[in-house]
């Protein structure tokens, strides 16, 4: 599976529709580092926390987000998680590819697609 990435553009958290996407992998990434790349990230509030996001998505339709608790993160890291289409090792790797972040690197996938 190899999809184009070409024209991956950041979107609003609040169009990301979370029934679509699933956890796949914990990465490595600083807040600073995507801040520089990518921009302000977005803060949203449920009920568990209050949430550092970053959104993407792809022309193909495709859409990804990197999401870490804002105040208490349990990790240094941020939560990938994917729509159908990108839910692989495969997916991640090219996710993190993608972000232009070269110290970027998946520390543990879902125990879904390990295997």
């Amino acid at each position: 599976m190899k999809l184009d990435f070409t024209g991956l553009r950041r979107m609003p958290d609040e169009e990301l529709v979370r029934k679509e996407i699933r956890y796949l992998a914990l990465v490595q990434v600083d807040l600073m580092a995507l801040y520089q790349r990518w921009g302000r990230p977005d803060v949203g509030v449920d009920s568990l926390a209050e949430w550092l996001s970053f959104a993407f998505a792809l022309p193909s339709g495709e859409k990804f987000a990197l999401q870490r608790e804002a105040c208490y993160p349990p990790t240094p890291g941020f939560l990938l998680s994917t729509t159908r289409a990108l839910f692989s090792a495969e997916g991640a790797e090219q996710v993190i590819v993608a972000l232009e972040i070269p110290e970027a690197f998946a520390v543990e996938l879902s125990s879904e697609v390990v295997g």
